[in-house]
């Protein structure tokens, strides 16, 4: 079902000027923060982003408002004018490069672009089914945002530019992340699955992810990879969410890394800081605040008795988030939240900081096999076969590539250990056995699946299809 376009409207958005109050408090083990309380009680404080200006704009989800608060921490609430109904709900904000305000609100039936310096907004209709849900806006100043309801997809809005929404587009739910490259990656309509979205909005690309938990809470750009994810199980009205890991994916090998937080977590908004980490909120039974390298080093740190619902940095490089349950926005600076200092459960794979634990076997450490164009030679019974490392791989990667028929899986040979740097790429020869090479009829094209695996285990963590030729 398409969404009917609606004529851009000019409309003032109500000021609310709030005082400055701030609270600075601290407890034994915990780290000392600055808390600003938001001036309407029970707001339902959710998403908040820094602007290009340095301000830092969140959402009101159950007040029809939306915030921003300076570096100096004085805060102005916006009314974003009248409602379908009395409860509807404000879903979500981001922030363009030019420094204009999206936010979906009135429970997705509509969306604004807001200039901050006029109070001014551009209004957009996203029709009665499906309704909007998360946006985020791209390099070019287009806004992309899910739609729900029964159906679901993804719009583009351009300024000035018709907009509808397509039976083509791709199944988003309202989990919706911008990568490093500016591509849009949301959650697929199966749980466990993640699209990278097609320019046009009328396509897309599926890639499983592990059935070990339910669907990401959150997808961002991070050091290595694709797209960054948090994952947790979901809780019950008598239950914590539980069972949190923090990964990536790579869409050139479609394969994952993925390290578990613990039994006690659930890893929420993601966001890469500038040190090159992941930093995350955590809900479940240990709340707080995380961050994860891209060779599984990281911590969960909690904030006082505060309980992080989204987060962003600073200009200055500290951490600013919202705290829905204590209403309030809240600054914490990253050096005291180096360590875990709660309970995180059972079964943590994240490596802590200051051990000498080499990372899990996984994607960034067997690395990723480039695309292969054309037909790969057999020579003198040896096939070579590109791996790269990606940048920022703790250690570099290493790992054993094996051959093995596409069709059968019949082996080919041993496979050949390797070691690469990061950053780099490096060919690596796998001689066949004798009788993987009578495998292979000769001046015949047969497809041949590479794999990649961690030194000591059989499980495949990367893979590709190829074409070789035995002369």
């Amino acid at each position: 079902m398409a969404a009917t376009a609606l004529t851009a409207r000019t409309a003032a958005l109500v000021l609310l000027a709030s005082p400055l109050l701030v609270l600075t408090t601290t407890s034994p083990a915990q780290a000392a923060v600055t808390v600003y309380p938001v001036p309407t009680s029970s707001a339902g404080l959710g998403r908040i982003t820094t602007a290009p200006d340095g301000t830092m704009w969140f959402v009101e989800e159950d007040t029809n408002k939306i915030g921003r608060i300076t570096p100096g921490g004085q805060i102005t609430e916006y009314g974003l004018g009248a409602q379908t109904t009395d409860d509807s709900r404000v879903m979500d904000l981001d922030v363009a490069p030019d420094g204009k305000v999206w936010v979906v609100y009135d429970s997705g039936w509509k969306a604004a672009s807001i200039d901050p310096t006029t109070g001014n907004a551009t209004g957009y209709g996203l029709g009665a089914y499906p309704y909007g849900g998360a946006v985020r806006v791209g390099p070019d100043g287009a806004a992309w945002i899910t739609m729900n309801y029964d159906e679901s997809g993804i719009v583009r809005i351009v300024p000035g530019q018709p907009y509808s929404w397509t039976a083509n587009a791709p199944e988003c739910e309202d989990v919706l992340g911008e990568a490093a490259d500016g591509t849009m990656w949301c959650q697929g309509g199966g749980l466990d699955t993640v699209v990278k979205v097609g320019p046009d909005a009328n396509s897309g690309t599926t890639y499983p992810l592990p059935s070990d938990a339910t669907y990401p809470n959150a997808l961002a750009a991070g050091p290595v990879g694709s797209i960054w994810f948090t994952r947790s199980s979901s809780g019950t009205i008598f239950t914590s969410p539980s069972s949190g890991s923090v990964g990536y994916l790579d869409a050139a090998s479609g394969a994952t890394q993925i390290w578990k937080t613990g039994s006690r977590t659930a890893p929420q908004d993601l966001v890469k800081g500038p040190d090159g980490q992941m930093w995350f909120t955590n809900a479940g039974a240990a709340p707080g605040i995380g961050h994860i390298s891209a060779g599984g080093v990281g911590a969960i740190a909690s904030v006082g008795n505060y309980e992080p619902t989204s987060l962003t940095f600073a200009a200055d490089g500290a951490i600013w988030f919202t705290d829905a349950k204590n209403n309030a926005i809240v600054r914490v600076t990253t050096d005291q939240l180096a360590t875990t200092n709660i309970d995180l459960g059972d079964g943590v794979t994240m490596i802590a900081p200051g051990t000498t634990e080499p990372p899990s076997p996984g994607a960034a450490s067997v690395g990723t096999i480039p695309k292969v164009k054309g037909v790969t030679p057999v020579r003198r019974g040896k096939v070579v076969v590109p791996v790269k490392c990606p940048k920022g791989t703790a250690g570099g990667c290493r790992g054993r590539v094996g051959l093995e028929l596409a069709r059968g899986g019949k082996s080919l040979g041993k496979a050949r250990a390797y070691a690469v740097k990061p950053g780099k790429k490096a060919k690596v020869t796998v001689a066949l056995s004798k009788k993987g090479l009578k495998r292979l009829r000769p001046g015949k094209v047969v497809k041949v699946r590479v794999e990649l695996t961690a030194k000591g285990s059989k499980k495949v963590l990367a893979k590709r299809t190829i074409k070789v030729r035995r002369s």
